[in-house]
């Protein structure tokens, strides 16, 4: 049986579909972590929407190139996908004093983002993949 390689449409397609999921159950979550103590910095919802949506969309470009261009890409792309969603945990518990916009962090603050990068990870991982068919 011969499987074939998903269009770049499809692989954005796909990274969309995850991308949106994602930003949806990030964005419950962020409401989730507040009732549950965790501080929600000021128009936290648009950064959420934003960054939860543009890697997974970034990302489904990377497994589309892979699949295209590297023998057993979809092997790659789930030791690379999974590696990085690893990776990104760094800054959730080593955090720094204060966020880019000048945000001073809490002690919640692995709280609030560590299980949305568990979310965003899983998503690309599995997701794109899957809905690129």
């Amino acid at each position: 049986m011969e499987t074939t390689q998903p269009t770049i449409v499809q692989s954005l397609k796909a990274g969309a579909i995850a991308g949106f999921i994602g930003a949806g159950l990030n964005n419950i979550w962020s409401f989730i972590a507040g009732a549950l103590g965790a501080t929600i910095p000021p128009r936290f919802a648009i950064a959420v929407t934003l960054s939860s949506f543009v890697p997974v969309l970034i990302g489904a470009l990377i497994f589309f190139l892979l699949g295209r261009f590297a023998p057993k890409g979809k092997l790659i792309w789930y030791i690379v996908s999974i590696g990085f969603s690893l990776f990104s945990f760094f800054p959730v518990f080593n955090p720094p004093p204060q966020l880019p916009d000048g945000t001073v962090l809490d002690s919640t603050f692995p709280l609030l983002v560590g299980p949305m990068h568990e979310i965003s990870g899983f998503l690309a991982a599995w997701g794109i993949p899957k809905w690129a068919k």
